[in-house]
């Protein structure tokens, strides 16, 4: 216990002694005179008063000191996921949970045990890491989807921060598939982790679907590849069948000869979906005798199924290079069906005359067209379907009519020449700084930097002239003439590149193989922009993935606007979920501001799922959105149904501690008595009392000066 105070002590005894002069000279002789005994009465209780008041005019505080002995602290973290269930005893078991508990229960007890120094504190880990209370052994369900270790290693020390944290026992079978690597969290771990080894490390024998790939959309009444991958473990090197269902129906089925051993086979299904939207097939093989589980035999995946593909009609201005690179991206993406006419010299097409009917292309590419050979009427059908609303995309080549193209489409262009007629000169392609990140530019495996290295186009000498709605996303790496325009205006996508040469794209050198995506991703890309639809609707509500787990939760993301397409932050949207029996699920969603709402409905039973969002502002009906998804079945945890104990031994191994079996583990309370780190630490705290803002004081000066007054009123003095 210790006094400190808000100014120097010297100070106060000076003040306390001032006090005492005082109050010496106020009584040293009174009227009427009084005995001695009644001065000092008096007298004691005014310096009392005053030498109080000094002491708490210097803010004094008292602190006091407390030692209290803290003892070590074990964290066990039981691995509560349904792998625990295979390992432990297969999932032919009557009773899968009871027998995780059976091979769990020797090494809780050990731990509960009155030998065990310290005390314990136990955790579930799984998707998640939850303290565990009451009786330990009946709160495990072992039903845990997902398993992440990374946490319940991170979560156990924040957990017990304001106690003595000795040492972590991580009680598991080793099988992670969710979060990090749970050695480099152990590589960081303030304490030593133990590890106790659960389940059956033996290879047992087991068939599971490894994976299923298909398409992400199909379309209606065409066959779809479905690629299968199936891994067994001890097969017996006979032929299974292979199913592809859809709702208990059967779609293809295939035999395939799995390997004598452990090893991998593929095997391609196909069907035709029937339906249009999104579509949920599930692979199932038939169960192997004496088979470790069964949870593992089948796997769904989900794809779009549209009504058609993207019709596309590839116009060239001659028999060119350039026409044949962009034929063949087109012709080689899955979800576009080209119809392509070349002009002659004569004004007639190679491959027949042009179409009666241009209404059902969703896009059309001008590779060049048209030349000067095609006639003026035929030029003109195909101007009036791009100025009529179809998406173009214009391809410039050294034989395009130019004239033609600013007499017949000029409100389509998106950029016009200065003059009718041009030279050309070469240069290289370069991205506009401000453009990176646009979608045309996203190619899977290449970077946007290469372009520069590509070689130089053809780029025509006289000045072109983006219009004001349009966005120059490419330019001439020498002039900074755009090379790559695009205009969105009234809902109509144009594109226009404006350098003839891209065939050399699309054959490129040895040296440049790292560039090889580029061509093909960009004109990909140019096509899917312009052929997708603006999505103008007032009410956009969509899910956050097409196909959610099972054990995801189901999100929506949504915007509302109103009619001048300002944002709405106040609106009510009200969101109905109806699964494939017609159950309806209503929610609302939460408004985020800047006319942006979420919804997060928690997870959902597998199946196809549809949506219909409406929001309303007061009585007003701002619009309504709609679409579906899919919720798939999870059955990670029974990919690898064995016991990992390597990974636990490396993983106490790095983390200082000692790995343990069900059969070892009451060795471990005697090495953690000998642990210098596993022990009792002391620690002192101090506690700190204002006593100027004590009241009692107050009330004591008060009663002191009372009396005195009391006094002196009552032995009349002046």
């Amino acid at each position: 216990m210790a006094f400190s105070f808000g100014y120097s002590p010297w100070l106060l005894l000076l003040c306390v002694a001032v006090a005492g002069g005082l109050t010496y000279w106020t009584y040293r002789a009174t009227v009427p005179s009084l005995s001695v005994g009644w001065r000092l009465l008096l007298g004691g209780l005014r310096f009392l008063a005053l030498a109080l008041i000094c002491f708490l005019l210097f803010e004094p505080v008292l602190q006091q000191f407390r030692s209290t002995e803290r003892p070590p602290v074990l964290a066990v973290l039981v691995d509560d996921s349904q792998s625990m269930q295979v390992v432990t005893a297969g999932d032919t078991s009557a009773a899968r949970p009871n027998a995780a508990r059976t091979s769990v229960r020797p090494v809780l007890d050990a731990l509960q045990d009155e030998a065990m120094p310290g005390t314990a504190r136990f955790f579930r880990v799984g998707e998640a890491s939850r303290a565990l209370s009451g009786g330990i052994i009946d709160s495990l369900r072992f039903d845990g989807a997902r398993t992440d270790l990374s946490s319940g290693l991170q979560a156990a020390p924040e957990e017990l921060r304001d106690e003595n944290l000795g040492g972590i026992v991580l009680v598991s079978d080793g099988q992670y598939n969710t979060g990090q690597n749970p050695l480099r969290v152990a590589d960081r771990s303030p304490v030593p982790v133990h590890t106790v080894t659960v389940g059956d490390t033996a290879r047992q024998r087991d068939l599971r679907v490894q994976d299923v790939s298909t398409n992400d959309r199909a379309y209606l009444n065409s066959s779809v590849p479905v690629r299968v991958t199936l891994s067994v473990t001890e097969g017996p090197g006979q032929p299974v069948p292979v199913t592809l269902e859809q709702s208990g129906r059967t779609l293809d089925q295939r035999p395939v000869r799995l390997p004598d051993g452990t090893g991998e086979v593929s095997v391609d299904l196909t069907f035709e979906p029937e339906q249009v939207g999104l579509q949920q097939v599930t692979v199932r093989v038939p169960e192997l005798a004496g088979e470790v589980t069964t949870r593992n035999n089948a796997q769904s995946t989900s794809l779009r199924v549209l009504e058609s593909k993207r019709q596309v009609l590839l116009l060239g201005a001659a028999p060119a290079p350039d026409v044949s690179a962009l034929r063949r991206v087109y012709e080689r993406t899955a979800d576009t069906e080209v119809t392509a006419r070349i002009p002659t010299p004569d004004g007639t097409f190679l491959e027949g005359p042009l179409p009666d009917d241009l209404s059902a292309f969703d896009v059309v590419v001008l590779a060049g067209f048209p030349s000067p050979s095609v006639p003026d009427d035929v030029v003109q059908r195909v101007a009036t379907l791009v100025n009529d609303g179809t998406p173009a995309l214009f391809f410039l080549d050294r034989q395009t009519d130019l004239a033609a193209w600013t007499e017949h489409f000029e409100t389509s262009l998106p950029a016009r020449p200065d003059a009718s007629t041009s030279s050309f000169a070469e240069a290289s392609f370069r991205i506009v700084e401000s453009a990176r990140q646009h979608p045309v530019f996203r190619i899977e495996g290449a970077e946007g930097a290469l372009f520069e290295r590509l070689p130089p186009l053809q780029v025509p000498a006289s000045a072109w002239t983006p219009t004001p709605d349009a966005q120059v996303l490419g330019t001439a790496a020498t002039t900074s003439a755009p090379l790559l325009v695009l205009r969105r205006r009234a809902g109509l996508r144009t594109a226009a590149f404006l350098g003839s040469g891209v065939w050399r794209w699309a054959l490129l050198p040895s040296e440049l193989r790292a560039a090889d995506p580029l061509w093909p991703g960009l004109a990909s890309n140019l096509l899917r922009w312009a052929g997708t639809e603006a999505d103008d609707s007032p009410v956009r509500v969509r899910p956050t993935a097409s196909t959610f787990g099972g054990t995801d939760a189901v999100s929506f993301t949504g915007q509302v606007y109103d009619q001048s397409r300002q944002p709405v932050s106040d609106a009510t949207v009200k969101v109905t979920v109806t699964d494939s029996t017609g159950t309806e699920y209503p929610y609302t969603m939460d408004p985020t501001g800047q006319g942006r709402y979420t919804l997060d409905v928690g997870t959902l039973p597998e199946g196809t799922y549809q949506y219909e969002a409406q929001a309303r502002l007061g009585e007003a009906d701002l619009g309504t959105d709609r679409g579906e998804f899919s919720v798939a079945p999870l059955r990670i945890e029974y990919q690898s149904p064995r016991a990992d104990a390597v990974l636990m031994r490396q993983l106490a191994s790095r983390a200082g501690g000692t790995a343990y079996t069900p059969e070892t583990i009451d060795r471990l309370p005697a090495e953690l008595a000998g642990q210098a780190s596993f022990s009792s630490d002391v620690v002192q705290r101090s506690s700190e009392a204002e006593l100027w803002r004590t009241s009692l004081f107050l009330i004591a000066i008060l009663a002191l000066l009372a009396s005195e007054w009391t006094l002196r009123k009552f032995l009349g003095l002046t």
